[in-house]
């Protein structure tokens, strides 16, 4: 019996990877963070896909839309549901920004546990929250399709909750930016 639980306890070579390239503290654990909500993010994008497939009534206003609005936003140009799914593809851009920032914060600064310690604080400024708020912002974004998912089969517009994921994905994208800007004077000599 021992020898058939004996497997289940070994780490993945990857995992031994990521903790190689990612270390074990907090650059790791926001790094983790913000593919977990990279991952319910496209989750709930392809329930709603699969949704729109099966019939189910998600209306958009996009047709009502009015085209003299010169402000008219993305999200209101085309299918809300289009909209959210391609929101996948621009996180899935930023979890390869996530994973450098991350990679250099470790190979820089490597810090084990959950605090970051006054020098390595002052080397990386912001950095870690800018990591977190990304993270939450993509959260949001999750928060923002799932109502799409709900209001959808109930026939509500879900166009508000389309351009809330692209608006809290561009500020993902914006913190993140600050980061790496953060990151490159860190490592100007």
């Amino acid at each position: 019996m021992k020898r058939f639980f004996s497997g289940l306890r070994k780490k993945a070579p990857t995992a031994v990877k990521d903790d190689d390239r990612f270390g074990t503290g907090l650059w790791r654990h926001n790094r983790d963070r913000f593919i977990r909500a990279v991952d319910r993010y496209y989750t709930t994008a392809v329930a709603l896909h699969e949704a729109r497939g099966s019939g189910d009534s998600t209306t958009s206003s996009a047709a009502s839309a009015d085209p003299s609005d010169g402000e008219a936003t993305a999200a209101s140009a085309k299918d809300p549901i289009d909209v959210i799914v391609d929101g996948t593809h621009r996180l899935n851009a930023l979890v390869d920004v996530v994973d450098d920032l991350t990679a250099t914060l470790h190979a820089r600064c490597p810090v084990t546990g959950q605090v970051v310690p006054g020098p390595v604080r002052q080397a990386v400024g912001d950095a870690p929250e800018l990591l977190t708020k990304a993270s939450s912002k993509v959260g949001e974004a999750v928060l923002a399709a799932s109502m799409a998912r709900s209001d959808g089969p109930s026939g509500r517009s879900i166009d508000s909750s389309a351009e809330a994921t692209v608006r809290f994905i561009t500020d993902a994208e914006e913190l993140l930016e600050r980061a790496r800007e953060i990151l490159a004077r860190v490592e100007a000599p």
